[in-house]
This record gives C-alpha cells, sequence and structure tokens, in this order.
C-alpha cells in the first residue's frame, strides 16, 4: 500500500482514536490479530491486500511494526495530528493494563498458579501469532516467488536462527528486486498485448 495514496474513504478523528484503542485493548498476545480485525473486517479501512502490504513495510522499518503502521494510517487520513491520536488511543489500553498486572505479579508472582498461568499464556501468544499469520498469506500475490521467499525467511529466522538485520538486509532487497521484475514483466507482456491488438 502506498501511504501517499488518496484513502478509499474519510475515516474521521473519533473514528481513529475508538478503532486504534480497540485494538490496543484486543492485543493480547501480539497486535496483529487485532489490528487485522478492527482495519480490515470491522471497520474496512483497508482491505486484505492492502493491509498486508501495509504490515510487511512497516516491519522492515525500525521501531515497532504496528506503532509504524499507526503512524503511518493517521498520516493518510487525517494528517500529523491523525498519527498523534492513533499513537495516544493504542498506547491507552495497554498502559493502564500493563500498570495494574505489573502490580499484581509484583505481589503474586511468587504463587504456583501464577507461573501457570504466565507460561499458558505463553502459548497462547504463540498460537495466536500462527494464526494471524495464516491470515495475512491470504491476503499476499500467489507466486512461487512469494511462496520462496516467504519459506526461506522461516528457514532463516525459525529454523536457522539468522540474526534479524542479516533477513532484513538480504532477503528483503531480494523480493522487492523479484517483485519488480514481476511487475515489469507484466507491464511490458500487456503493453505488448495492447500493440498486436490495436494492428
Amino acid at each position: 500500500m502506498n501511504a501517499e495514496s488518496p484513502p478509499t474513504r474519510q475515516v474521521g478523528l473519533v473514528e481513529l482514536f475508538t478503532g486504534f484503542l480497540l485494538i490496543g485493548m484486543l492485543g493480547f498476545g501480539g497486535i496483529a490479530a487485532s489490528a487485522q480485525y478492527v482495519i480490515v473486517e470491522r471497520n474496512r479501512w483497508l482491505d486484505q491486500r492492502e493491509f498486508v502490504e501495509l504490515f510487511g513495510v512497516c516491519s522492515i522499518l525500525p521501531g515497532g511494526n504496528f506503532l509504524n503502521a499507526t503512524v503511518m494510517l493517521g498520516d493518510r487520513y487525517q494528517g500529523p495530528l491523525g498519527s498523534v491520536v492513533g499513537l495516544c488511543a493504542l498506547l491507552l489500553a495497554p498502559l493502564l493494563i500493563l500498570i495494574a498486572i505489573a502490580k499484581g505479579y509484583q505481589a503474586y508472582a511468587h504463587l504456583p498458579d501464577v507461573e501457570a498461568a504466565v507460561a499458558g499464556s505463553a502459548a497462547a501468544a504463540a498460537g495466536l501469532i500462527i494464526g494471524t499469520s495464516a491470515r495475512m498469506i491470504r491476503g499476499l500475490e500467489r507466486s512461487w516467488a512469494s511462496l520462496f521467499f516467504g519459506m526461506l525467511t522461516f528457514i532463516a529466522i525459525g529454523l536457522l536462527r539468522v540474526p534479524l538485520p542479516w533477513v532484513v538486509g538480504l532477503i528483503v532487497p531480494a523480493s522487492i528486486a523479484a517483485a519488480l521484475y514481476r511487475a515489469r514483466r507484466r507491464a511490458a507482456h500487456a503493453k505488448a498485448k495492447e500493440g498486436s491488438a490495436g494492428e
């Protein structure tokens, strides 16, 4: 998704605030699942493909990937003020919840039931990440290149434990180059087809 492209519909500051507030409140175990639900399914600010593209771009930028996405979406719909409103709304509920949990954990961390709850929540968080990834894959372009670079990234990070900067520095530019090559070939093919049809 191009952050500079005109939005498909107008989103007001109140809608931005309530949407990002909901994302922050639902973002247990990772924010991607709640972001996809609110942005794509509930509010329809973006379609699935635009969301995947936005998340992909924000994932290779410095800083938190969804903080980056919030800035981009807020600016797209309401300029710099939209970015500020989105960030404040996104962080408000987690900050309050985190303070409450930290106070409670400090007092009860030694109890076996609390330790079991922490272990169980870690497993649930891993499941959320896997489920969200599976849903985001549906928004990707179906091609051998997408499958190849997706598997290569999974193997590099998940199995070989290659440091993230190496993956971003090597695999991401290669995947971008492959996507540009495919886009140029399609454009050349379409141009040739138009030329042959006009003769």
